[in-house]
């Protein structure tokens, strides 16, 4: 049977582990391009970064919140918002470094973030957006990979929805 172009069976066998997931979630795009889908790998890579690099950008980052609830700073929103940036992998990874360096080596402080400065809050978003983005991203391609069957409808049935007078696929399925 003909596949259509939303089709995404591949040559390459699916997994019989989850693995890869974990170099999928560091590199953005990479568990695409490992199967070949190399357009989509590059998207989901630049969407990723570019979306990370304008919160750096804004002086946002990845800051590690208090997670004691008797702790003055404790903030459930901010541990929210850390498990979803680090979403964002690797970069993610640099960035909460960088924060932790950059009280001994200022140099770091541009990846850390810089509380202070105005656009912070912003750049932070910038970089929640990141992280949701390859979230989905590796979880799209976890379910592509795992599900047994087509998860779209094969080319002949898309010709019935041009072609009214062709049998319909239940008419189909009923003569065979």
């Amino acid at each position: 049977m003909a596949q259509g172009p939303g089709s995404q069976i591949s040559s390459t066998p699916a997994p019989q582990s989850l693995w890869w997931v974990l170099p999928a979630w560091l590199i953005p795009g990479l568990g695409w391009w490992a199967r070949g889908r190399n357009g989509r790998g590059w998207a989901q890579f630049f969407m990723v970064l570019i979306t990370f690099a304008v919160g750096i950008r804004l002086h946002g980052g990845v800051a590690w919140p208090s997670w004691s609830m008797s702790d003055p700073d404790f903030n459930l929103i901010n541990n929210i918002t850390l498990v979803i940036q680090l979403g964002a992998g690797l970069p993610a990874l640099v960035s909460l470094a960088a924060s932790h360096l950059a009280a001994s080596q200022p140099q770091w402080s541009l990846l850390g973030g810089v509380p202070q400065n105005p656009y912070y809050e912003l750049g932070s978003y910038y970089l929640i957006v990141a992280g949701a983005v390859n979230y989905f991203a590796v979880c799209n391609l976890s379910d592509r990979l795992l599900r047994p069957t087509a998860r779209f409808l094969p080319e002949a049935t898309t010709e019935v929805a041009k072609n009214p007078a062709s049998p319909t696929p239940a008419k189909l399925d009923q003569s065979s």
